[in-house]
């Protein structure tokens, strides 16, 4: 679905999806390679090349809604697109750390374990939620 001709309309349907994920132009010129100026010059006067148009749009159709708040979490921000990112403050970062020392892990492999348990405890109580379980009969 790419549009060439005008592209004032899909600049404006950018500018409202990246303050909808509370992204910034920084973050599109990541994803394309490019610096933010040319990301600024591309949506106020230049035109978006045709490649980088298809990826934006490609990314704009595969990047979920952003998620509420972790409000019960303070000190941690979390910001997962197709990596994920999460910001700790240093206090909950030393005890993250000391944590994974005492474990004799890195702290990279402590959160990863980490996710990987919570995926598969989800998908084994999800299986077991949806198991049918027959009880013998009374005697």
């Amino acid at each position: 679905m790419m549009r060439t001709e005008d592209q004032s309309q899909f600049k404006t349907e950018i500018k409202l999806w990246l303050k909808k994920h509370k992204l910034g132009y920084g973050w599109v010129a990541e994803q394309c390679g490019v610096s933010e100026i040319t990301v600024r010059n591309w949506m106020s006067q230049k035109s978006i090349p045709p490649l980088k148009q298809q990826l934006l749009e490609r990314v704009m159709e595969q990047v979920p809604s952003p998620q509420p708040s972790l409000g019960g979490l303070p000190g941690i921000k979390v910001d997962a697109c197709f990596s994920l990112t999460v910001q700790l403050t240093a206090d909950l970062y030393s005890r993250l750390a000391e944590k994974a020392s005492l474990c004799g892990k890195t702290m990279e492999s402590l959160v990863a374990e980490s996710i990987i348990k919570l995926v598969t405890d989800e998908e084994s109580n999800s299986a077991m939620r949806t198991r049918k379980v027959i009880l013998p009969p009374a005697n």
